[in-house]
């Protein structure tokens, strides 16, 4: 049997007791029990989680007194379609590669295959690269004994499967579907990061699906290094499609070069998408989160100049940093002191605040010239008599006024 593992840290996977029925089943299996994977399939009912559209999920190891789950409880599958499939907009293309990291238990693969088959004319496209890269081998496993979601799901199971059995991991091949001639799917069980850094200089994709836990738990995989190593990964028009707003990420992001706009917004919360191409970006980000992302320290970065640094640490250095460029570099995020800048406030108690954290940079009301000459490129016309061309993109935006930020926090 091959020994997967992971040397560096112990990365953020589902519930514990899942995983060890997961390796009971292997066990099982690998000692002739034809009949483990059904047992496995029912014992894990007891740790599934149905979300609204009937699909289901399973909930993270609990960290901190908490956990997550690992797809949104407003429907696993409409938000791997909604948040994934259909923004990647591959529809039409011939030659399809994507890179879909935690892919858990391939509910974005699944999505990905079903939006690019026509119903009526079939596949399409000539030849589809579809590389699943998830560190845990028992999620991977999972994939194979949770409730049946497609018939598209039913050919990612295939792939694992073929994966586990051919690693040692299972004995029996059960699952009957076979995988289209034209789709080429590769399954890499190891740290995102090991196989990004190793993937050769000319490989490039349509699209990247970037699915881990929240970046508070998993911040190895949103880190300012790792999101440039995707992003050079891309071709001219590709895009990577995440579902987090989280300030960081974005700022990483296009401090990458690329482009960043909103994602699909499924309950209340919308995610990123991110492309060299200005065309790929269909929505720009809202005005206070990029007020957020550019003047504050909400958006300083995680960082992992190795990619191999532990989970603790890369939270631990970006707190330190926000603490030292707070006040004096960067407006404080905490009460969203830049989002108030140039507008009227009506609660004063906060106003005081928000004021209290502006003086720190000469800036002694909301609508004093400093202040508006940091978020003046987000207007239509000049409100500050700088006379600068608007930037056009979200991007533009951000990188503007951060410069201003720079600029306001040397006088």
């Amino acid at each position: 049997m091959t020994n997967i593992k992971n040397n560096h840290y112990t990365p953020l996977i589902p519930e514990e007791a899942a995983m060890a029925l997961v390796r009971e089943w292997s066990l099982r299996e690998r000692n002739g029990d034809k009949n483990a994977r059904q047992w496995a399939a029912q014992e894990l009912n007891a740790f599934l989680v149905e979300t609204a559209d009937g699909t289901y999920t399973l909930k993270s190891q609990i960290k901190d007194d908490s956990s997550e789950t690992m797809h949104t409880t407003h429907g696993a599958l409409r938000e791997a379609r909604e948040k994934f499939a259909e923004p990647s907009q591959l529809r039409g293309k011939k030659n399809i590669a994507i890179l879909d990291i935690c892919s858990g238990l391939g509910v974005n693969a699944a999505a990905a295959l079903e939006n690019l088959k026509d119903p009526i004319q079939g596949w399409k496209m000539e030849h589809l690269v579809l590389d699943m890269v998830e560190i845990s081998w028992e999620t991977l496993a999972a994939t194979l004994i949770i409730p049946r979601i497609s018939e598209y799901h039913d050919i990612i199971r295939k792939a694992v499967e073929n994966y586990l059995v051919e690693h040692g991991l299972l004995s029996f091949s059960w699952e009957e579907k076979e995988i289209p001639p034209s789709v080429d799917i590769q399954v890499h069980c190891k740290d995102a990061r090991k196989l990004v850094a190793e993937i050769p200089e000319n490989t490039e994709y349509d699209a990247v699906f970037l699915d881990p836990f929240s970046p508070a738990r998993s911040p190895e995989l949103y880190t300012n290094e790792f999101l440039s190593k995707l992003a050079n990964l891309l071709k001219n028009d590709g895009v990577i499609i995440t579902y987090t707003s989280a300030a960081p990420v974005r700022y990483a992001l296009l401090n990458a070069g690329l482009e960043i706009g909103e994602g699909p917004v499924l309950g209340r919360s919308g995610g990123t998408i991110a492309s060299p191409s200005r065309d790929r970006i269909t929505k720009p980000l809202k005005a206070a989160d990029e007020r957020m992302v550019a003047l504050s320290d909400a958006g300083i970065p995680y960082r992992d100049p190795d990619l191999n640094a532990l989970t603790e640490d890369i939270l631990n250095n970006r707190h330190k940093e926000r603490m030292e460029v707070r006040g004096e570099s960067k407006l404080a995020s905490t009460v969203k002191t830049p989002v108030y800048l140039v507008s009227d406030m009506g609660y004063e108690r906060q106003k005081r605040r928000v004021l209290k954290h502006l003086q720190k940079f000469n800036i002694n009301s909301l609508n004093d010239s400093k202040a508006r000459f940091l978020v003046c490129p987000q207007f239509p016309q000049c409100i500050c008599h700088c006379h600068q061309e608007r930037p056009a993109t979200s991007r533009g935006r951000i990188k503007e006024m951060e410069k201003r930020m720079e600029i306001i926090s040397h006088l």
